[in-house]
């Protein structure tokens, strides 16, 4: 049972990694063009906008209902809500604050749900600019990993 779980978590690390890495290259694409977001794009400025989105709602929902669930198995830790992965996440020193992730999990939501139609924009930019915030979350999940020795 635990070698089962420590293999899942190796190969989370791996498409964790590259789930990072393709949205830091998104994050870099939409930022290049930044101050025009709300006015006319191209029709492929448009599609690096939507990866953007899709990645960063993507990665969000693997470290909290992946990685950080996995990690709580590792531990012996009840499962619990997202909320409760989240304060142990913060324990960890994984993430910087469960309340800031908690906005996080609600901007995944409106990008996912497409709640927030009318306000497409503040969502990208908001996708923009917490995007570095995952893509640190993911090293500093490996350098956690690394130190306790799980894989």
């Amino acid at each position: 049972m635990v070698e089962h779980v420590t293999q899942m978590l190796r190969d989370q690390l791996v498409l964790m990694q590259a789930a990072a890495e393709v949205l830091d290259e998104s994050r870099s694409r939409v930022a290049a063009f930044e101050k025009r977001l709300g006015g006319e794009l191209t029709v492929g400025e448009r599609e690096s906008c939507e990866a953007l989105t899709s990645r960063f709602a993507r990665l969000n929902d693997f470290l909290v209902q992946r990685v950080f669930r996995t990690l709580d198995q590792i531990e012996l830790l009840d499962e619990g809500t997202p909320l409760d992965r989240l304060q142990r996440a913060e324990a960890r020193r994984l993430i910087r604050s469960a309340d800031r992730w908690r906005e996080l999990r609600m901007l995944r939501n409106a990008i996912a749900h497409d709640y927030l139609i009318e306000s497409a924009d503040r969502v990208l930019l908001d996708a923009l600019a917490s995007a570095p915030e995952l893509i640190e979350t993911t090293h500093r999940v490996v350098d956690y990993i690394r130190t306790k020795g799980y894989c």
